[in-house]
């Protein structure tokens, strides 16, 4: 037993990120005294016991190797913090406040679990968008950076990492934390020498035709979302043609239709040469623009129901590793969006049926 509690008491120590001289001093003893125990040349006080559980945040019986109940408990925190936001649904402020209680309470007892670090700080970033006060909106954002950092640093997960990155950038830009960003970009390969662009030399390899489609799928993606987090820059011009441009390149590479999650770039290209549109009075080319906006969202709505899935046209049917960072359109954002259109726009889409929905969205 007292290998067992050794072992358990210094693994327990390093998952926490805690050094003997941490956990020493909780205690009230030597770091000394910690170093014997995990060397197994001493042994705790059994009065002592119930303390070093209670600062790992185990019970006795799993501080003694009965772990199973903990990676179980550990399993279900994060099946339901993976179900906690839905792109079909739109949370309001008192679900939201559930939803970071729940994920604080279990980020007490699992402090590096980044599945629990990633959902409590995407959250977190949303709340910090309902936020009236800056200063609340401002205190947000930091403890959401700082989780997405603790969440990329313990994450293993390849795929998982670079949306974190994602989500990480995108708070630090709220924050307008430039120097941060820097010193990522900097830290961060260029386009040229990406795993997807790398991967596309191999020509000869078996893999090719996959590793071309899915490099060109990920550089239309990513296209997408410059055009889409930069459109006072590329609207300068007043000029829609650039978004329906990369419409018509979506359209020729997805020649059968099956956008499936792509549907949700569609969505937002089409939504951005509606603005312009309407800053051009042009308010039928507007409202044009903005039914097929609408139409991408709904299906993207659907297919986000399911695992994204191979696309099947015939120059990409070959991708395999998709992105799947998507803008995650919904009544309520789509409303936000609407919102942004001059009163011609709005009244007209108002007296059609096929809004009813928006409209009534809170």
């Amino acid at each position: 037993m007292r290998i067992m509690l050794g072992g358990a008491i210094k693994e327990l120590r390093k998952r926490d990120g805690r050094t003997q001289d941490d956990l020493a001093t909780a205690l009230g003893i030597t770091s000394q005294a910690v170093s014997r125990w995990e060397a197994n040349k001493a042994y705790p006080d059994m009065e002592m016991i119930p303390a070093i559980a209670n600062y790992f945040h185990v019970s006795i019986d799993e501080l003694f190797g009965y772990n199973n109940d903990r990676e179980s408990t550990l399993s279900r925190y994060i099946e339901k913090a993976n179900k906690l936001l839905k792109p079909e649904a739109v949370p309001d402020k008192k679900q939201l406040k559930r939803h970071e209680q729940f994920l604080r309470e279990a980020l007490s007892e699992f402090p590096n679990e980044w599945h629990l670090q990633e959902r409590l700080a995407m959250i977190l970033s949303i709340i910090a968008s309902t936020e009236k006060r800056k200063k609340n909106e401002t205190d947000a954002l930091k403890e959401a950076a700082k989780l997405y950092e603790q969440a990329y640093k313990n994450s293993d997960d390849v795929h998982m990492k670079e949306l974190i990155h994602s989500s990480l950038i995108r708070v630090l830009d709220s924050l307008r934390d430039y120097q941060k960003i820097e010193e990522i970009a900097l830290q961060s390969s260029s386009i040229s020498s990406s795993r997807e662009v790398v991967r596309t030399a191999m020509v000869h390899d078996s893999k090719h035709d996959q590793y071309v489609s899915e490099a060109f799928l990920t550089m239309l993606h990513q296209l997408t979302e410059l055009l889409a987090m930069n459109f006072e820059h590329f609207a300068a011009a007043n000029n829609p043609d650039i978004y329906l441009s990369l419409v018509m390149l979506y359209r020729s590479t997805f020649e059968d239709g099956n956008y499936g999650w792509f549907n949700s770039d569609m969505c937002m290209l089409y939504m951005h040469a509606a603005r312009i549109y309407n800053r051009n009075k042009d308010y039928k080319k507007a409202i044009e623009c903005l039914d097929k906006s609408y139409e991408h969202g709904v299906c993207f709505s659907e297919a986000v129901k399911e695992p994204i899935q191979r696309p099947t046209g015939a120059s990409i049917r070959e991708a395999v590793d998709l992105p799947s960072s998507f803008a995650h359109i919904n009544k309520l954002t789509f409303k936000q969006y609407i919102e942004l259109f001059s009163e011609e726009v709005i009244s007209k889409l108002q007296s059609n049926p096929k809004y009813a929905a928006i409209f009534d969205s809170q």
